[in-house]
């Protein structure tokens, strides 16, 4: 799952990754500058909890979205 957060003309991704191996997930933000930020997850609640957790944070710091990439 991939969405996008839209900030002054600056663009943030945030994904959902279920790991190659094992039963991990993984949280991915690719920051405006490419640069990433990679969190770790073994259970699927959590990891939605987070991912919630995170939309407030990106909103509140004036972050617009999720957005859906238009294809």
């Amino acid at each position: 799952m991939i969405w996008f957060y839209e900030r002054r003309g600056e663009h943030l991704r945030c994904e959902i990754r279920q790991q190659l191996e094992g039963d991990q997930f993984a949280l991915v933000v690719t920051m405006p500058d490419g640069s990433e930020r990679v969190e770790l997850f073994e259970d699927s609640r959590i990891l939605n909890v987070r991912s919630v957790e995170l939309e407030k944070l990106l909103r509140s710091k004036g972050w617009d979205g999720p957005f859906a990439r238009d294809i």
